[in-house]
Order: structure tokens, then C-alpha cells, then sequence
């Protein structure tokens, strides 16, 4: 579903960059199916350092992409780690940040389902608590965690939204309506499989996920459902969030916000928001930088890069929302694409467990 998104970056000029995190999708790491905010974010910032490191990535792209000219992208938790991020823009080199319905305040959330949806918590909560406990024992804890399924009933996200979200993402839905053809025009593939499992410790890694939007640094783009329509994610999460970008301080900082249509998903591709929310973020990036075309015809950009987030949500289960990520720089669309994969281990040693996939350069 993300790479919709990303095609329709690529098509408007910008080359993409994709990798999963560590324990997830086509990276390695053990255990698998974990999703660790802090190791994510560790994550995150590797790969910053090597987009802005010209000596690092000059071998993979045709040109280099200027460190000035950084912009992520994130949705869900995800979004949540971007949003964060943001507070670090100066000392990243973080142009902009464009986060869709983020997770910015783990212990309300978590609150919010404590009151909406009880029991389904208590079905978890000894797996949670269990694969918890199992993380102090290294010897186990490298090799082994419990898992629960990510969507529908008995998971982390339990109720129709997920279950619909999940068959969103599920490959013989998206192979019916057309989007192997939609992908394969803009010179990008389905991605990892999802896989409907994750490990149950989460439940208490999600609690460490707070974003202070009163330290934000930079220009940030933050969306949610309006009418309370996302159940995963309450609309009051982002949207307090974006009140203390308001309060932001630093010169830099500008807030745009975008209410969209439908729930958790609906920004998606397949989504009753989809083809409006892709409007306004490219909206966003014009603000920030002009136009990712060039006013002279063969001449390159150099306006803006940006690490996005891909949804792997597709392999033998699941592994929730968030693993995959783009980077984008602008630069002439002359209807040629390169797609080159490579593995972890074409890196230096601070790569590995950390799978750069693809690059794609319009």
C-alpha cells in the first residue's frame, strides 16, 4: 500500500529509497517480528547518516544527494518515530517532516483501548506480559519471542478497522483491483510479504513512544481522520500533538495540518483519502522547497530528499504497521526508472540487521 505512495512521489520527480528495520521483512535479526520503538529509531538514524554522507551512498545513486535536503516520512508508528525525530532536526539534518496519523503518545493510546475495548486487552495481556518477561533472559531473548497475530481477533489490533486495514494490504485483494499494474508502470514492486504476527512485548514497547511537539525543528505536515474515524489511532493524539508544534519556538518550525477522509487506513491506497491526501503532501513539499520539476527542460533539482515509510504489512502473518521506508530526492522526470536491490551486506557493519532494499530514481 505505501508503495502507492511512493510511485506517485517517484512520478512527480523524486528518487526513493527503501529498507526494512531490523527483525522484519527482508532485513535480518532475531527475533523475528519485533518491532522495537528504540531500535527503530536507531534505525532511522543509521540510515540518515548514510543519506547524508555523499561517500556512502555514491555508488548506489547517479548524483549526490545534497545533506541540506533531508524530509521523512511516516505513518502510524512510524509516524510516531518521525514526529520525534523531528525534535532532533538540527542535529540530523531534517529538512521537513511529513508524519500520517502517527502514534505520538503511546500511554493514551493505550488508555483509549483500556476504555474502548477491554476485553480484547485481557485476551492479550498474558502474551504481552509473557514475551515481556522473555526479553530480560539474552540467551532466550535473542532466538525466541511469543507472537500473536498483528490484525483481527486474538491480535494487537483487534475489531473491523484492522481486519478491513489487513485485507487492504492482502495481495490477491490488491491484485484484483489492478494496483501489480499500477505499481509495475512507475518501477515499483509489491514489496516483502506481509506477515499477520508480531511479537506480543510490544504492548509495553509502544508505552516509551511520546513525541514533545514543543521541540519540534523543522516544517511538519500532520494528518489524522477527522470525525474520530481512525479507532487505532484517536484523531486526539495527532491533534494535540500538532497543538504543541504550534508552541514550537524555534524560527524554523511551521505546522500544516490535514484532516482526511475515512479511518486508519483511509490515506491508503484503496482509501476514500488516498488520492487527496497524496494532493496535499505534495502541496506540503511545494511549501517547503518549490517545485520538484525544473522550470528548464534536462536540468536537474536539487530540492529535497525524503526517508519515507513502507508498509510491509504482508508476509506469512503479519508485522504491523511500519517496517519499510523511502527516501526521495527530486530530480528531472524523464519516464525512466532504475530499480536496483542490493543486500545489507553490500554495507559497512552498522548496517547489518538493517536490510537497504531498493532505490528508484525517476
Amino acid at each position: 500500500m505505501v508503495s502507492h505512495i511512493a510511485a506517485r512521489f517517484a512520478t512527480a520527480g523524486y528518487t526513493v529509497l527503501l529498507f526494512d528495520f531490523r527483525h522484519l521483512g527482508d532485513s535480518t535479526g532475531q527475533p523475528r517480528q519485533l518491532v522495537s520503538p528504540t531500535n527503530q529509531l536507531e534505525d532511522y538514524t543509521t540510515v540518515l547518516r548514510f543519506v547524508t554522507d555523499p561517500d556512502s551512498h555514491a555508488q548506489f545513486l547517479s548524483r549526490k544527494i545534497p545533506s541540506s535536503k533531508v524530509v521523512l516520512w511516516g505513518w502510524s508508528n512510524s509516524g510516531g518515530h518521525v514526529a520525534r525525530l523531528a525534535t532532533q532536526a538540527d542535529e540530523l539534518q531534517i529538512s521537513a517532516v511529513i508524519t500520517l496519523d502517527p502514534l505520538c503518545d503511546g500511554r493514551t493510546n493505550l488508555f483509549h483501548h483500556m476504555w474502548h475495548n477491554p476485553l480484547g486487552l485481557a485476551r492479550i495481556g498474558h502474551w504481552v506480559l509473557g514475551d515481556f518477561l522473555l526479553s530480560f533472559f539474552p540467551v532466550l531473548n535473542k532466538q525466541a519471542s511469543l507472537r500473536i497475530p498483528a490484525f483481527g481477533p486474538g491480535g494487537m489490533l483487534g475489531g473491523p478497522e484492522a481486519d478491513n486495514g489487513f485485507r487492504m494490504f492482502n495481495s490477491d485483494w490488491k491484485e484484483n483491483e489492478g494496483v501489480v499494474q499500477e505499481l509495475g508502470s512507475s518501477g515499483f514492486g509489491k514489496g516483502p510479504k506481509l506477515v499477520n504476527e508480531i511479537a506480543a512485548r510490544y504492548g509495553f514497547e509502544v508505552l516509551s513512544q511520546r513525541c514533545d511537539g514543543t521541540k519540534v525543528k523543522c516544517p511538519i505536515l500532520i494528518s489524522w481522520a477527522k470525525n474520530d474515524g481512525d479507532s487505532l489511532i484517536p484523531s486526539k493524539v495527532p491533534a494535540r500533538f500538532a497543538e504543541d508544534c504550534l508552541k514550537a519556538k524555534d524560527y524554523r518550525v511551521s505546522v500544516d495540518v490535514h484532516e482526511h477522509e475515512g479511518d486508519h487506513f483511509g490515506l491508503h491506497f484503496g482509501g476514500v483519502g488516498f488520492e487527496a491526501g497524496i494532493e496535499k503532501q505534495l502541496q506540503f513539499l511545494h511549501s517547503v522547497f518549490g517545485s520538484s520539476q525544473p522550470e528548464t527542460k534536462g536540468e536537474k533539482s536539487t530540492d529535497g530528499i525524503f526517508l519515507v515509510q513502507y508498509n510491509p504489512m504482508r508476509t506469512a502473518w503479519l508485522r504491523m504497521f511500519i517496517v519499510v521506508y523511502f527516501i526521495f530526492h527530486p530530480q528531472t522526470s524523464n519516464g525512466e526508472t532504475s530499480h536496483i536491490k542490493y543486500q545489507s551486506s553490500t554495507f559497512s557493519s552498522a548496517f547489518q540487521d538493517r536490510g537497504l532494499r531498493t532505490i528508484l530514481q525517476p
